[in-house]
């Protein structure tokens, strides 16, 4: 079945996006469902057991697609639900949000209030989470400080805003949570992104200061833009996810609306144009494309092939966005999953966790195996294409 599947799959490479979103709607779903369920079961039951749950950014993006999950698969739903109540009642006298790497587990306690299974020790949490989030330093402009002691303005940032935020709007509904994040978008957007390509650099430092902290490299930040150099994978991964986040739950008619849109449509005409043809994952560094050390890697492919299918779905993109995500889910499934059943899967080719510098830190960056956020990513991109009306 998987070998027939990827010979019917590079046929229609040479067939009309039309033509190819038709097929790959009959083709790639029965697989694609089966792949995922089973890096679901893996997932939740043999790499992250609630008790092992750690308030931190990475296994967060492994919650989020959990609650993801949820909101499409009604069988799932009370196997989700107390996997969250178990992880998040455990944690709740911890959490906080003192930077925002601390913020992103918050989505389970949001969640928790939406679906009524909240406790008041967990709104205390979540309360406490916020107001911690509230009090981190700003840009000048206005931007959530990445780094605690210092402002300095990361792509990762947004991504953890969105679970926070757009989180407590789906628990509460009030729209106010996303005009903020809407805010917070654009206000990195003004130091990040290049305008050329709708891509966004690593990050930005308000003062330019040289300083060692043992993960970035020294001087990143040492030029007149007080920018980084490139376009990461990873990074800019999060910046689409939660664009297509922000524009499914943004009212049209918010005087915000347009310019996230365009950012969106930019940043995804150029993802598209960048796939990697022969194998439909993206690069580690993806405008540089497959050149000497640059690599493919499987989380950025996870993430973009969401977004772009999260952009179609909401009507912003075209379907022909799908097809580049539907060819994403494939070439994870022949790429970088290995094993046939949960007890033996194993999701590879992901960049370990990476800070900021020049374009040799980047490709040296080491390769690993089953790191959450790269699982939680692409669950989420399966999840999305489970969705799809082609």
């Amino acid at each position: 079945m998987k070998t027939k599947l990827f010979i019917i799959a590079g046929i229609l490479l040479l067939a009309t996006s039309a033509f190819r979103v038709e097929a790959a709607r009959r083709i790639v779903h029965p697989q694609r469902v089966s792949v995922g369920d089973s890096l679901y079961v893996m997932a939740l039951k043999h790499r992250l057991p609630p008790e092992k749950y750690v308030w931190n950014w990475r296994d967060a993006v492994l919650l989020k697609s959990f609650i993801d999950i949820y909101r499409v698969d009604e069988s799932k739903r009370d196997e989700i639900a107390d996997y969250i109540v178990q992880a998040m009642t455990r944690l709740a006298p911890k959490a906080h949000g003192r930077h925002p790497n601390g913020v992103a587990s918050a989505c389970g306690l949001a969640f928790l209030k939406e679906i009524g299974r909240n406790t008041p020790e967990t709104d205390a949490a979540l309360e406490r989470v916020y107001k911690h989030y509230k009090e981190i330093p700003r840009a000048a402009n206005g931007g959530c400080s990445h780094r605690p002691g210092r402002v300095e303005l990361w792509d990762d940032t947004i991504y953890m805003l969105d679970l926070l935020l757009i989180g407590c709007y789906w628990s509460s509904g009030d729209i106010a949570y996303v005009q903020e994040f809407a805010d917070q978008m654009i206000a990195h957007a003004e130091h990040l992104q290049d305008p050329k390509t709708g891509l966004w650099y690593h990050g930005w430092s308000e003062s330019g200061e040289a300083y060692d902290d043992k993960c970035c490299q020294k001087g990143w930040n040492g030029n007149p833009e007080h920018r980084s150099s490139e376009f990461w994978g990873r990074g800019n991964g999060w910046v689409a996810m939660a664009l297509a986040d922000l524009l499914e739950v943004l009212p049209k008619d918010d005087p915000r609306y347009p310019k996230v849109e365009s950012m969106f449509q930019k940043m995804a005409a150029t993802l598209i144009k960048r796939q990697v043809a022969h194998d439909g994952l993206w690069c580690q560094l993806p405008i540089r494309m497959p050149v000497g050390k640059n690599f493919t890697e499987s989380s950025c492919s996870a993430m973009f092939g969401y977004a772009l299918a999260k952009g179609a779905n909401i009507g912003v993109l075209s379907p022909g966005a799908t097809y580049a995500a539907i060819q994403a889910a494939m070439a994870i499934d022949r790429y970088c999953i290995e094993g046939n059943s949960a007890m033996d899967f194993r999701l590879g080719k992901i960049c370990e966790g990476t800070c900021i510098g020049d374009k040799q830190y980047y490709l040296s960056r080491k390769q690993v195996y089953d790191d959450t956020y790269a699982i939680g990513a692409t669950l989420m991109l399966y999840n999305e294409l489970h969705k799809t009306k082609l």
